[in-house]
């Protein structure tokens, strides 16, 4: 039986913009933008290395800065960052609500930044007057815990630090490899095709077992 629901971020729990972000990138400064932003795949470079934690906000910003040709601020990082985001996926906070009444325990599990999560943990990003993360039993984010998405140690810190059991799991991400290190570690998983819709396929096939 199913008792803890993890999601993604961008691509499930929002609607992704993704030229809109490269537009703002680019408008830094930085050349190239798209080459680091492919869809589909995991941020590569020194995106995907403050993502993981591997480089310190400090360092992040003096690397982007000799790319961009001149001194670039977090809030401009947070800015261009956050071009990714259109809109939260239709229900989403309706659905949220009831998962949590029904006796769902609700996570996040995202490979993201620091930049990007000053909006999503702020209280400024308060859809419906209430703060997002509030809707979240946790959120987890990968430059914080130091690994990322898809390798299978990011989803057994996450069951022993939420003291999940791995049968009882199930995490929902729009890119197919991160499923692979969640199976890995025993969890059950939802590919998520279309942010905009699937909600209801997923409480039919998955939720209604």
């Amino acid at each position: 039986m199913l008792k803890n629901l993890i999601f993604d971020w961008g691509g499930v729990l929002s609607v992704s913009q993704h030229d809109e972000a490269v537009k703002r990138f680019s408008e830094l400064g930085l050349p190239n933008a798209e080459t680091y932003f492919v869809e589909g795949q995991n941020w590569g470079g020194i995106f995907g290395q403050v993502e993981s934690g591997e480089i310190s906000i400090s360092d992040f910003l003096e690397k982007v800065s000799v790319l961009c040709g001149r001194p670039i601020t977090f809030e401009e990082i947070a800015y261009a960052w956050w071009g990714f985001f259109h809109h939260l996926s239709p229900g989403m906070l309706q659905q949220l609500e009831e998962w949590k009444k029904e006796g769902y325990r609700l996570y996040i599990l995202t490979n993201n930044n620091p930049f990007m999560m000053s909006y999503i943990n702020g209280d400024q990003f308060a859809p419906e007057g209430r703060p997002f993360r509030t809707y979240f039993d946790k959120v987890y984010v990968s430059c914080e815990i130091g690994l990322a998405k898809p390798d299978k140690a990011i989803y057994e810190y996450v069951l022993k630090d939420g003291g999940m059991k791995a049968e009882e799991t199930i995490f929902a991400d729009d890119r197919k490899q991160n499923l692979t290190g969640a199976a890995e570690a025993g969890m059950q998983t939802y590919f998520v095709a279309d942010a905009e819709n699937w909600i209801s396929d997923f409480k039919t096939k998955r939720l209604k077992k």
